[in-house]
């Protein structure tokens, strides 16, 4: 990644950092879903894309968990996360550091030393899927669980939107004519389809074992999102398990 480039995206992402939520809110949204999928782990967990901090916080609460890192390219966003944990107690907030990534890699973590990686809604956004997600193929240990979503362009909604003549909008409710300001599709610079999705998980040494699907609209299919994610879901959860030998 070019220094301009990485700037450019940086400067994005501090501007844009009012839309999350407080550090102190809980399980929000997709991470009420995502949770569940993290039912075995314990160790080490790392969220690469860590956001509001929210579900980072909620993990770092819990026993299981002795190193709880955050990861996130915006100063801004790990600001905000760091006002919240001075209000926690030490046995909370001691166990949390919080990481800026250089070039989407994490050179201070070393080779595999992470239990439970999660990283939602981010990889569409960086640069190179690849190289994130080898590099936490790189830092977690043989059997780690990672816990990752994209958005879903063959989701039924999209498919529809497309046969109109119109470009679905995966990362933002916001107009086309807005998105000078909003970002192209939100900052999207990536599509998916769960299979294009588990072509690459299994190529960076990632093999799935469960999906599901997650969005708040039309809450009535819910669980048919969970069962058919690839159709009915905006956006597409896999927990995959770290190939062994690779």
């Amino acid at each position: 990644m070019s220094a301009d480039t990485a700037d450019h995206l940086k400067a994005y992402y501090e501007r844009t950092a009012h839309r999350f939520w407080s550090a102190d809110a809980g399980l929000v949204g997709r991470d009420a879903v995502v949770y569940p999928l993290l039912a075995a782990g314990g160790g080490a967990v790392l969220e690469y894309g860590c956001g509001a901090g929210s579900l980072l916080l909620h993990l770092a609460r819990e026993e299981r968990f002795d190193r709880v890192l955050g990861v996130d390219i915006s100063e801004t966003v790990l600001g905000n996360v760091q006002r919240s944990l001075a209000q926690c107690p030490a046995s909370v907030s001691e166990k949390i550091a919080l990481l800026r990534p250089r070039a989407d890699r994490l050179p201070e973590i070393p080779d595999r030393s992470i239990d439970l990686i999660i990283s939602v809604a981010t990889i569409e956004h960086v640069l190179d899927p690849y190289v994130v997600l080898d590099e936490l193929f790189r830092i977690a240990k043989d059997g780690a669980t990672l816990v990752c979503s994209v958005p879903n362009y063959a989701y039924i909604k999209h498919r529809i939107a497309l046969l109109r003549g119109e470009l679905p909008r995966t990362g933002t409710d916001e107009p086309v004519r807005n998105w000078r300001e909003a970002g192209w599709d939100g900052m999207h610079l990536h599509a998916f389809t769960q299979r294009a999705f588990a072509t690459l998980l299994e190529d960076c040494g990632w093999l799935p074992v469960e999906w599901t699907g997650w969005g708040e609209r039309f809450g009535w299919i819910r669980g048919l999102r969970r069962r058919f994610p690839g159709l009915l879901s905006g956006e597409i959860i896999a927990r995959c398990v770290r190939a062994r030998g690779r």
